[in-house]
């Protein structure tokens, strides 16, 4: 016991003395997966339609990828809570080959056909599969010894999402849809080779990992979880809720800006400007988190996110509609790094992989519902109505979340 405690000081003092390489490789990591997720929700459909898919089709692989990623979750986050993370940067390197497989078998299936098809329901449900990963691995990181700032890498996820929308419109306008896989290749090997530094570079973590592993208690199922953490089953179907007309708005954007006399211009331009507005608040939510409580910001996020809703519901022009994207600042940008911390803080660190992951699922769910009633809606009822539905869903979603966010202390 004695060796084992001089091993877990000595490996301490390396992480604290390593942190800021660590902080900068896992950074990277999170710039490289949301700039695949930019490629992915925001190109999918441009590349698709290119090969004679349509929107019809393009609908049905997105919300099969989305359940996809949906089953796939619970079942990886239950490997990992099990292995005590031991695993966890090799599932990062697995999935990331896998992505990299199916992509370059994409650059060879010139149309429409089933394998086309099958390897995007994948490749979506694999994007949405390395969220939970991402950030179990600053949890991996910080337990560890190694002081992550999650806000600043998040940030620099949201700037890289933003900076893939851009850069590939205009490679897809000016080169060819092509450039589509091309980039998503290269960005899934640059992801795939940070993993493997990590790797490399927390080499001893096996012996920690190893004997906390022995400690541990074995890990809840799913029913088990969900009866031991009533209230957090309620904070998981509330945040189903806000994110379902949080993915209405996002999967049918074009409908709504040509619905205020905008184009796909306008829509490129939008998209980039409210997940800027995301970076500042997450570079200063260190600061707000040492004022205010994780249970106080995520109200405040929850009641922003349904006033967001409602903004756009209202707009009546395109600047208008820049207006209420703004509060994107305000809901989202606070809620990711504030739900990360909050179930970090009410579930039992037997299953924070678990808890992690099945927030993850259950906004997964929401994007396979507002996918599909979303198109029935615009299509039977227009945008307008679409919208209304989504604010009193959201309405209902802060309502459920008001009643189910656990009082928590100030963070340190």
């Amino acid at each position: 016991m004695l060796i084992v405690k001089r091993r877990c000081a000595w490996y301490n003092k390396c992480m604290k003395e390593s942190s800021k390489k660590f902080n900068l490789r896992y950074s990277l990591i999170q710039g490289s997966y949301w700039a695949l997720s930019g490629i992915i929700f925001g190109f999918t459909a441009v590349y698709l339609q290119g090969k004679q898919y349509t929107n019809y089709d393009i609908g049905i692989i997105f919300a099969l990828g989305n359940i996809v990623g949906f089953i796939a979750q619970p079942l990886v986050a239950g490997h990992i809570d099990r292995t005590r993370q031991r695993t966890l940067l090799r599932c990062i390197l697995i999935a990331a080959a896998l992505s990299l497989a199916l992509m370059i078998s994409v650059l060879f299936m010139l149309t429409a056909c089933l394998p086309l098809s099958a390897a995007f329901v994948l490749l979506i449900g694999g994007n949405i599969l390395f969220q939970p990963l991402c950030i179990s691995l600053y949890f991996y990181l910080e337990s560890l010894g190694s002081k992550i700032n999650f806000s600043a890498a998040r940030a620099v996820g949201s700037f890289s999402y933003a900076l893939a929308n851009v850069a590939l419109g205009i490679l897809v306008e000016r080169v060819s849809a092509q450039s589509v896989p091309v980039s998503y290749i290269i960005i899934t090997a640059a992801l795939g080779a940070l993993t493997l530094s990590l790797t490399l570079g927390a080499k001893p973590r096996r012996e920690i990992s190893e004997v906390q592993a022995e400690v541990c208690e074995k890990p809840s199922g799913i029913f088990e979880f969900l009866r031991e953490n009533k209230r957090f089953a309620l904070f998981l179907l509330g945040t189903a809720l806000l994110y379902f007309t949080h993915s209405l708005l996002g999967i049918f954007m074009i409908e709504f800006v040509r619905n205020v006399g905008g184009g796909s211009s306008d829509m490129g331009s939008i998209l980039a400007f409210m997940t800027l507005t995301e970076v500042p608040v997450m570079l200063l939510f260190p600061r707000l988190k040492k004022r205010f409580s994780c249970s106080g910001l995520l109200r405040f996020a929850v009641i922003m996110f349904t006033v967001k809703e409602l903004a756009i519901y209202l707009a009546g022009s395109v600047g208008m509609l820049y207006a209420a994207e703004a509060l994107q600042a305000l809901s989202f940008a606070i809620f990711v790094p504030a739900s990360v911390r909050y179930a970090d803080t009410v579930i039992e660190k037997r299953n924070a992989a678990k808890g992690q992951t099945y927030i993850t699922a259950v906004i997964s769910m929401a994007s396979i519902f507002a996918s599909l009633i979303g198109g029935v809606l615009l299509d039977g009822a227009g945008a307008n109505a679409a919208l209304l539905v989504g604010v009193l869903v959201s309405a209902v979603g802060t309502l459920v979340m008001m009643f189910a966010i656990q009082n928590t202390p100030h963070f340190l």
